[in-house]
Formats: structure tokens, sequence, C-alpha cells
């Protein structure tokens, strides 16, 4: 598998994508089988492994690992190097078997978790500087529903104040360096292409992003990015989580999931629960299709449907 990642995967993934099929070997499928010759494995073994990922962790993690799995042992038949693929004998267990606290679910802050949010990021000192350099950085993403490495991708030429929209078509990301004798453990990656090709959208600017824009323009002051270090490079995405961590903290705000991705889930749950149509709701996240928006805000629709049925109560 070593060398189906090494020589194989890793040319055909960004290296983002390329780590994440990394520890999805290194930490669901070696544990399990790594000791164990390919031509020995049986279809009971890889059976018991994902049974046994199913305990501890999502649906999702299980199916990359049998992805990984079973791309590897497709690759190793059409090459000849093996005659059986014994992934193709195992069944994962169901989505409704699999227990729910092995499930992450990102949350929405709640309207007193925004205000005290909100107050933090503004903050400033007895002499007016702002207390947290990127904290107008987390407004612009709270208003806009933007991913991170989206908003740390932003060039002031993607911003038109005149029409107040926002051109997103990039992203930053953070991977693993390896090269040999590496001064830092990781890269940060500027790619041209963002998440998906439907993630090249304009986001109509409300009031507060437009607020967060013209504060990031003095606190950051560079010519050239929206969001950057004092060295006027590009923010690690890592360093970005430290930060809005550290702002959690303050705020007293517990939150032990994807942090800076619950702005954007905020940002969506508020606009569905205001009655915008899950349709520009999807549009504005960058989402491929509205069934990904519907199925990730599910609970958050159902409680819409209860509320408007009520509208007809008095109908008679």
């Amino acid at each position: 598998m070593d060398h189906w990642l090494y020589t194989v995967k890793i040319y055909e993934l960004k290296p983002s994508g390329f780590d994440r099929v990394e520890q999805s070997c290194k930490y669901q499928i070696y544990p399990y089988i790594g000791d164990i010759q390919m031509q020995a494995l049986t279809a009971n073994d890889i059976q018991h492994m994902f049974n046994s990922i199913a305990k501890t962790h999502s649906y999702s993690t299980m199916k990359k690992a049998y992805n990984n799995l079973n791309s590897c042992f497709n690759l190793g038949m059409a090459r000849n190097e093996l005659i059986r693929n014994p992934v193709i004998a195992v069944t994962l267990p169901a989505k409704a078997a699999i227990r729910n606290h092995s499930v992450k679910e990102v949350r929405a802050y709640t309207p007193n978790e925004i205000a005290a949010i909100v107050d933090e990021c503004k903050r400033t000192y007895g002499n007016g500087k702002p207390a947290n350099r990127y904290g107008y950085a987390f407004l612009l993403m709270l208003n806009t529903g933007m991913r991170l490495g989206e908003a740390l991708y932003l060039k002031w030429k993607d911003v038109n104040f005149e029409n107040n929209t926002i051109y997103i078509h990039g992203n930053v990301s953070e991977h693993k360096n390896r090269q040999e004798n590496a001064a830092s453990n990781y890269i940060i990656d500027e790619q041209e292409t963002p998440k998906t090709k439907h993630s090249i959208r304009y986001i109509v600017l409300n009031s507060n992003a437009v607020e967060a824009l013209h504060a990031l323009r003095k606190i950051i002051d560079d010519e050239e990015r929206i969001i950057a270090t004092s060295n006027h490079t590009v923010v690690s995405p890592h360093n970005m989580h430290k930060y809005f961590r550290s702002i959690l903290n303050k705020c007293s705000i517990k939150n032990n999931n994807d942090i800076i991705h619950s702005l954007r889930h905020t940002f969506a749950t508020s606009l569905i629960l205001k009655g915008v149509d899950v349709k520009v709701v999807s549009e504005l996240l960058g989402h491929s299709d509205v069934g990904t928006t519907m199925k990730i805000y599910y609970h958050t629709i159902e409680q819409q449907k209860q509320q408007a049925v009520k509208h007809l109560d008095n109908l008679y």
C-alpha cells in the first residue's frame, strides 16, 4: 500500500488531498491489517476492520478507507500483481448502524454567541488599536459563508465596492512538507482553483461584510491581499484556527469541532431560518448541487417546514 501511495496516488491528487489519503491508510487501515501479507489477506480480515472502524469513526471516514483499499487492490489486479480483490466480498456497515457520537457535527453559533464573537472581533485597546488583527476576517466569513481557504486567497481586485460583490475563485490549503531537511513541517499552497468548479462564484456583500472589508484594509494594510501576515504573506490556515480559538476562549464559548467552519454553518443556518430559498443558499455556499445543501441542513429545513404549515392554522 505504501508503494501504491507514493508512486501512484501522490501524483494523482492535490497535496492536501494526498495527505488525507495517507492519514486514512495510516490511522484506519494499517493498524488493523498492516501486518498481513496481501496474498494472505481475507475478506473476513477486512470485514472485521470496517466493523471496528464503524464503532469509533464516522461513516465518511470508514468509506474513505474502503475506497482507498479497494483502489489499491484493483490496481494490483490490473498490473497482475494480485489475483483477487477481497474487498469486493465485504459489506460496509450501514450509516444507521454507526453510533451517532462518532459523527462530528458542525454547529451554528447561537445569537448570544454571535454577539460575543462580534464584540471580541471588533475590540480595541485604549489607544484605539485592534485587539485582534484578524478579527474582521472572521466577521467577513460570518457574513459571506466563505470557506477559510477561500477567504485567505482573496485579493482586493476581487472586490467590487460599486456592486457590493466579491469574486471567489481560489483557495489556500496547508499540507505536509515532504522535502528532506525542510525548515517547516507544512507548506502553504495557494491554488488558483477553489475546492470545486461550483465554488467559483460571486457573493453579494451585506453592510456588515462591507464594514469588515474597510476595517481589514486599514488593519492589514496590504496592497494585494485582503488577509495577510505582517510580512505581507499568506496566512497559515492552521494559525487562523489558533487565532479564532483564542477569540472563542475569551468569549467563554465551547466548540470542539471545526470552529471556523461553524461561521459558514451559522451563515447558512441563519439564512434558511429567515426563509431564504435553499437553492439560493446553496449557490452562495458554492455547493455542487442543492441536494448537498439539503443534506447538510436537513434539521434546519425540517424546522422551517414545521413553522411554514402553521401559517395555515387560521386558514378557515
